[in-house]
Formats: structure tokens, C-alpha cells, sequence
């Protein structure tokens, strides 16, 4: 009789199980690579005046970039933004650059403002639409003396990626850069729903978002891409930034041979370094110290 009703309850149970198991082990991951995929997608503004169209292409999708050009005598400057934004957040900063002398180019990653594309990889494709922009001031021959690219969040990243090993990068700056898209994924997870790295969640949301995106997550490692970095680099840690802390930015820094400066912009949210009245004298100090 015992052994009866062990096996009936086993019977009402396992239908139970197995559809609690899969909402765990295949709907959440499910749920969450589809928020780590998704783009957040800002209205495109009117082209600044004195902003031309700058046409490029990156794995056939075409993105949009405005460039002004500058003297010539300079490096190019490019600006990249981060997960959620547009260039249309930074023409002010690119008008900044260009009364300094610069050529100064935005660019929208993919699935981000103007630009095709409706999947985000946290840079490990996205690096590519910054080369793509490279290459375009290159031919266009708007860069003879170089690039700094000069990138945001994931846009920081995602500059250090794109400029590891070129020779044409003159300068990195990157504000609120992350370490790497596994490393990053598993601190937001805590940070944002307290999901501790050691649970299997985390590993199978980023399996599924690599399958389901067609990237492979170890392309966005920026330690590593730090280390074949040639340029001189200055990273920026938002003081007030708990996404991107000062022992993230200190890895990439740490990993790089070159040159390399840390400024913390105490108090600074997230990607608001500028708000602060040294964030100016900082960066163009920087600069200047590497003879551009």
C-alpha cells in the first residue's frame, strides 16, 4: 500500500518537476539572453549643421556616422556611445573636439539610432562597426595623422576591442569600459536581479544569447584585447558608477603594457565624467601629453 502511494505520488510530481525545471533551466536563460540581445533604440535627430554623412557598412549592415572635418593637422577623433544611446547624445562634446582642431566622427552601432541591426552583442560584434568606421575615415583620407577613438560604456569597450593591434589608433579613451562580456554579464546579474555568478543561470543565459545572436562572447574579452592594444590609453572610472566599479576599469589598465592612465571622476554617475570641471583639462591633458 506504502509503495502505492510512493509510486501515485511520484506520478502527480513529475509533471510538476519537469515544468518547473524547464522554466528554470530553459525559461530564464530563455528570458534573459532575449534582454541581453535586445537593443534599446533612441529617435534619430536632425544632422547637426556642419555634419556630413560619413557612409559605412559592417557585416552588411549599414550604419549611420556624421563626420566634421577639421583642419587636418590633428588626429581624427571618433566618438562612440554606449548600450541604450545615440551620437545624437554627443554632438556637443564632438563640437568640443572640433573647435580644438579635430576631425571629429559619431557613429551609431548596430541596432542602436540611426544604424541597421537588431541585435546587441556588448561589443563583441559591435567592435567591428568601429572598425568599420576607422577604415572609412582611412579611405576617405580624414585621418593622416591618426584616430583617437574615444568610447563610452559598452561603446568604450567595444573601442578597445577594435583598436587592439592597429597601428593607425593614436589614443584610446575610455570612459566606464567593462572587462569582459562573461564578467560583465555575471555582475549585472547580481547587481540587477541578485542572481549569484556560481548558479548555472548565468552560463546558459550567455550560451543561448552566443547561439541566438551568432557571436561568440570571448571575441568581447577587453582585458585581453588590452594587452595587444599599442596606443596609450587613458580609462575613466565613474566614481558613482556600481556597473562599471574602479576594480573593473583597473583590470583592463593592469593588462595593458603601454602607456596607460586611470582618472576616477569622483562622484561621476554613470557615463557623467563630463559633469565634473576637470573632466575637460583631464582628457585634454592626456592628449596633449601624447602630441595630440
Amino acid at each position: 500500500m506504502a509503495s502505492s502511494r510512493a509510486s501515485g505520488f511520484l506520478r502527480r510530481a513529475l509533471p510538476r518537476l519537469l515544468l518547473y525545471g524547464s522554466a528554470i533551466f530553459l525559461g530564464l536563460p530563455l528570458a534573459f539572453s532575449s534582454v541581453l540581445l535586445r537593443p534599446l533604440r533612441q529617435p534619430v535627430g536632425a544632422s547637426p549643421a556642419g555634419f556630413e554623412p560619413l557612409p559605412l557598412q559592417a557585416d552588411g549592415l549599414a550604419l549611420r556616422a556624421l563626420v566634421r572635418r577639421g583642419g587636418g593637422a590633428r588626429a581624427a577623433v571618433l566618438v562612440v556611445h554606449g548600450l541604450g544611446d545615440s551620437l545624437d547624445s554627443f554632438v556637443g562634446k564632438a563640437l568640443r573636439l572640433h573647435a580644438r582642431g579635430h576631425t571629429v566622427a559619431l557613429l551609431d552601432l548596430r541596432g542602436h539610432g540611426g544604424s541597421a541591426g537588431g541585435t546587441c552583442t556588448l561589443g563583441a560584434l559591435e567592435q567591428r562597426d568601429v572598425a568599420a568606421a576607422l577604415e572609412a575615415l582611412a579611405q576617405r583620407g580624414l585621418a593622416p595623422q591618426g584616430v583617437v577613438v574615444m568610447g563610452h560604456s559598452m561603446g568604450a569597450s567595444a573601442a578597445i576591442l577594435a583598436a587592439a593591434g592597429r597601428g593607425d589608433v593614436r589614443a584610446v579613451v575610455a570612459e566606464a569600459p567593462f572587462d569582459s562580456y562573461r564578467e560583465t554579464v555575471a555582475h549585472h546579474a547580481w547587481l540587477f536581479y541578485r542572481v549569484p555568478r556560481f548558479l548555472p543561470l548565468v552560463p546558459a543565459t550567455i550560451a543561448l544569447a552566443e547561439w541566438r545572436g551568432g557571436f561568440d562572447a570571448d571575441d568581447a574579452d577587453v582585458v585581453a584585447a588590452a594587452r595587444r592594444l599599442r596606443a596609450p590609453l587613458l580609462a575613466i572610472v565613474d566614481g558613482a558608477d556600481p556597473r562599471m566599479p574602479e576594480p573593473v576599469v583597473r583590470r583592463i589598465v593592469a593588462a595593458h603594457a603601454g602607456p596607460a592612465e586611470l582618472w576616477v571622476a569622483a562622484g561621476a554617475p554613470h557615463v557623467g565624467a563630463e559633469l565634473r570641471p576637470d573632466y575637460w583639462p583631464t582628457v585634454l591633458g592626456f592628449l596633449e601629453r601624447h602630441g595630440l
